[in-house]
């Protein structure tokens, strides 16, 4: 199944979609799409707020009953932001 992946930023990194199995949770598209968000060794996710936002069809990770492991259905929308921030 497709889900989509609309990003903040424009790099080849980032796919803008990517086909996964119909039991794929949030943290397998993840691991796709942006993998230096899940610790590679325990599969966790790197939660790391003031750098990065993670949305699953417009609600935020840390919201989503099951977080990482929320199951995703065709056409959810995945939604990374890039928090950029500059200090003076």
């Amino acid at each position: 199944m497709e889900i989509k992946i609309r990003a903040n930023i424009i790099t080849p990194d980032v796919p803008t979609a990517v086909d996964v199995p119909q039991e794929a949770c949030l943290r397998d598209v993840l691991l796709i799409a942006a993998p230096q968000l899940i610790d590679q060794a325990g599969g966790g996710f790197r939660d790391d707020p003031d750098i990065w936002s993670v949305r699953l069809n417009g609600v935020e990770i840390h919201s989503l009953k099951d977080g990482p492991d929320t199951k995703i259905g065709e056409g959810d929308t995945l939604e990374l932001e890039l928090l950029l921030m500059a200090g003076g």
